[in-house]
């Protein structure tokens, strides 16, 4: 996988683990279908990868943005 931004990597992670408890919450206590309790588990663990991801992401060096300047 790609190097992605913090910010994008973060909103990625916030809107994972809450559209997932939601579907959980939703599935379990509501008259949803059990399929919705599946689904937000799934958004949890995806969640969970991009915390990950955003957690272990090494810092972008200034040596980093040279090199891209002048491949440009």
């Amino acid at each position: 996988m790609r190097r992605l931004p913090k910010k994008k990597l973060r909103n990625l992670m916030i809107l994972f683990l809450c559209t997932g408890t939601l579907g959980i919450v939703i599935g379990l206590y509501a008259t949803g279908p059990p399929l919705l309790t599946i689904m937000g588990v799934t958004q949890l663990c995806l969640g969970g990868v991009f915390g990950w991801k955003f957690l272990t992401q090494e810092p972008e060096t200034s040596e980093d943005r040279r090199r891209r300047r002048h491949k440009r």
